[in-house]
């Protein structure tokens, strides 16, 4: 049985014991996943185009989608936007716009023409925000909210005022964007599974805040490994300075491809 809501090859598999193995009629359920590059979003955290369009390029076979964040666009946005719409590869826009309705509508509009796979807006912008963002994003593009930055932990979301603590305020951002046609969210690894559950089989669940075994967590507060991601229901992670700051970035990679 493979779980719908990643690609192959991620796999569930059951191994037969044979009878008189003290186990479900014989039957022990091991549950294996592994990484397909389909799942990992780059995020392009760099200073120019030439530099994010030259990592895009060298590492496309391993990499589904590359992200262009507030830093890369502010300092080269259409120039990179358009090498990367050149070089053929999925884009995650992740501008987490956060405003009133009607300039939000026109900032997704704006984006139209580059026709990212995913564009992110702050969930806590309200639901008329968000369904203005849902109704002006061209057919292929899929708007993602942002529940809850992966650098704030339980003190720092109290210090913003939000008194659910992360938990609650997580699943009520991620509700409120739910009802308002959102394609999904963007959230940490630690609520993978109870959104996976929460927005069913279909959905986006996208995981920043993910390191590989052995790295650091930088300025990441609540972060998981890549195979703990996916095994809790993300359906991609994203990763960026421990691929890009490496000596070997394929074989960062490479290790959590093949990790299962």
């Amino acid at each position: 049985m493979v779980p719908v809501w990643t690609s192959l090859p991620q796999a569930e598999v059951e191994i037969d014991l044979g009878v008189g193995a003290d186990c479900h009629e014989g039957r022990l359920p091991i549950r294996w996943f592994r990484v397909n590059p389909d799942q990992i979003i780059l995020a392009l955290d760099v200073d120019s185009a030439q530099e994010a369009i030259s990592w895009a390029s060298r590492l496309r076979s391993r990499v589904g989608t590359f992200k262009v964040g507030l830093q890369l666009y502010l300092s080269s946005g259409s120039e990179v936007m358009q090498g990367l719409h050149k070089l053929g590869v999925p884009v995650f826009l992740d501008l987490k716009f956060h405003d009133i309705p009607n300039t939000v509508a026109h900032a997704v509009a704006v984006t139209a023409r580059w026709k990212p796979r995913f564009l992110t807006v702050h969930a806590s912008g309200g639901k008329a925000m968000m369904e203005a963002a849902v109704a002006s994003a061209p057919p292929e593009t899929r708007i993602l909210g942002v529940t809850v930055l992966t650098s704030l932990d339980e003190r720092a979301i109290l210090e913003v005022g939000w008194s659910g603590g992360v938990g609650g305020t997580v699943r009520g951002l991620s509700q409120l964007a739910k009802n308002s046609g959102l394609s999904g969210v963007v959230c940490s690894p630690h609520e993978a599974k109870s959104e996976r559950s929460k927005w069913g089989a279909a959905a986006e669940i996208v995981t920043p805040g993910v390191r590989p075994a052995g790295a650091t967590g930088d300025d990441q507060a609540r972060s998981k490994t890549p195979e703990e991601a996916i095994r809790e229901g993300a359906s991609r992670i994203v990763v960026g300075r421990p691929v890009l700051k490496a000596s070997s970035p394929e074989a960062v990679l490479d290790k959590i491809l093949s990790s299962s």
